[in-house]
């Protein structure tokens, strides 16, 4: 993950926070959405890394 962006922390926590949600409180058909919102906040998390990661003059994570 990048180095320390609070929003897109929170914003994973809330979108894992709805995954467990449909998983344990749901039917069937409720684990097939927490199943996207697990594939769509991973794909938001992936996109924002190769977003961050061309982006010049950010900060140095291993510093």
């Amino acid at each position: 993950m990048m180095c320390d962006n609070l929003i897109i922390k929170i914003i994973n926590v809330i979108v894992f926070g709805i995954t467990a949600y449909y998983t344990f409180a749901a039917s069937a058909n409720g684990m097939m959405v927490a199943m996207y919102w697990m594939a769509g906040g991973m794909l938001f998390d992936a996109i924002v890394d190769l977003i961050w990661h061309f982006i010049p003059n950010k900060k140095d994570c291993t510093k």
